[in-house]
């Protein structure tokens, strides 16, 4: 985000505002300080910043979201009531269950079980069958440090609500339909609502996953879903945003991941009440638009762009396709033990590629640190006229960039050209060359030219 700002600072006066907690003094103080500098609005991108954005715009005199939308937007059982059509789901609360009787009401086997509130992939599982259930419930119920995170969680998110107005269920889980990854694609919606109530759409990007689905990239705009076929998306996101838009959502940015299955259906999977900070470089390269910027008039005073990459693609007018190659692994250990640093360093100095360093070369992972998903070590983003270019790129990344192998299984979609897998074997057989040649003089080079 440090060349973001760079630039951003050309045409706004930007000051940087640091929270850590969400308790009532250190809200007030942010608001205080924000006054102080003359900071009119702030601009949230991050999930741990959403309620802070929310509290401090409307310290400010912003209109934001409504607390009972947030608390919507926060809860993975709560959003799936604003589903019209939804898939197989149903709370679950081990504190109040026991195992019996959280058996004897799933409906569907094997089924997913989510935490409701946690993010980055922590508290998801696929549950086949009832021990794998009854294992993970008897380690929920004995993490007492992970039921207090929780709890403070929930009690910040429900602070402001009256409690004749709270849900029913606020439940720590959700058993809810398992999608088939094979045979469906799943995307990231982005959209706003005004503070007026109007729902805008705003882009859509491809999220590609290994066929364990571990993370593989995502791809801006997409290359599975046609543009004609956008209507479908419209109709989809207007009824599902407009019942939160009725429950107060307000003056902020929002997306929506969803699959698509070759029933042409949308599944829904989740919402997040912000803007997907990751993806501002995927519309800048790929439409020549500021998702920071956007986000942060709309905050202001309701300001709307004059176009949006939605409508950009919707037209055919793309500039690139934009891939942030997801570079994740599955294994503990020491960073710098799995990635080859000089690689990255050549990536960022020679070939001018933007990195983001999710991970510290010399931060240690261990296995709790593991998700399905793996653990995100950069995120690096590639551009090509065609999609097709930056599958080749991102296959000649990922070739080189691991120190040790990595076990991952290509989509069946995600294939190199002839060309592209010349181009690979052309830089490994150079890269070999120079070692040897360097070698022989003592010396050290970088591990691709």
């Amino acid at each position: 985000m440090e060349r973001a700002l760079v630039d951003m600072r050309t045409r706004y006066d930007i000051e940087e505002i640091t929270i850590k907690g969400w308790e009532p003094a250190e809200i007030n103080a942010a608001i205080e300080e924000c006054k102080a500098k003359g900071v009119v609005c702030v601009g949230g991108f991050a999930q741990k910043d959403a309620l802070h954005h929310i509290l401090v715009n409307e310290g400010l005199g912003n209109v934001s979201l409504s607390r009972m939308a947030f608390l919507y937007c926060m809860n993975k059982y709560l959003m799936r009531k604003c589903e019209s059509n939804p898939r197989y789901f149903d709370w679950v609360d081990p504190a109040t269950e026991s195992d019996d009787e959280i058996i004897a009401k799933i409906k569907e086997w094997p089924f997913m079980l989510k935490n409701t509130s946690l993010s980055l992939g922590r508290g998801i599982f696929r549950i086949p069958d009832e021990e794998k259930l009854r294992t993970v419930l008897a380690e929920y119920r004995g993490d007492k440090a992970l039921i207090e995170e929780i709890d403070y969680l929930n009690k910040c998110l429900t602070r402001d609500i009256p409690e004749a107005e709270l849900p029913e269920k606020i439940p720590p889980f959700i058993a809810e339909h398992l999608v088939d990854i094979n045979t469906t694609i799943e995307y990231c919606y982005e959209g706003y609502i005004t503070p007026a109530g109007k729902v805008v759409h705003y882009a859509l990007t491809e999220e590609v996953y290994f066929k364990n689905h571990q993370a593989l990239g995502y791809m801006t705009p997409p290359f599975s879903f046609p543009a004609s076929k956008a209507p479908m998306i419209e109709a989809w996101i207007d009824d599902y945003m407009g019942k939160l838009s009725d429950l107060g959502y307000r003056g902020q940015f929002f997306n929506i991941e969803f699959w698509h299955n070759p029933a042409d259906e949308i599944v829904f999977t989740e919402i997040n009440p912000r803007a997907a900070h990751s993806y501002h470089y995927n519309y800048l390269y790929s439409f020549g638009t500021s998702l920071f910027e956007d986000n942060l008039e709309l905050a202001h005073d309701g300001s709307e762009p004059a176009t949006t990459p939605w409508k950009m693609w919707k037209e055919g007018d793309i500039k690139a396709y934009t891939l942030i190659a997801l570079i994740t692994t599955i294994g503990a250990g020491k960073v710098s033990e799995i990635l080859d640093y000089e690689y990255v360093k050549h990536l960022e100095e020679v070939e001018g590629i933007l990195v983001r360093h999710c991970k510290q070369a010399d931060d240690v992972l261990t296995d709790a640190d593991v998700t399905a998903a793996g653990v995100m070590l950069l995120q690096i983003w590639v551009t090509g006229k065609e999609p097709q270019d930056c599958v080749n790129k991102e296959i000649e990344i990922r070739s080189k960039i691991y120190l040790g192998k990595e076990e991952y299984e290509y989509p069946e979609s995600w294939k190199a050209t002839e060309a592209g897998e010349a181009a690979v074997e052309a830089v490994a057989d150079a890269v070999e060359e120079v070692k040897e040649a360097a070698e022989e003089e003592g010396s050290s080079v970088c591990t691709l030219l």
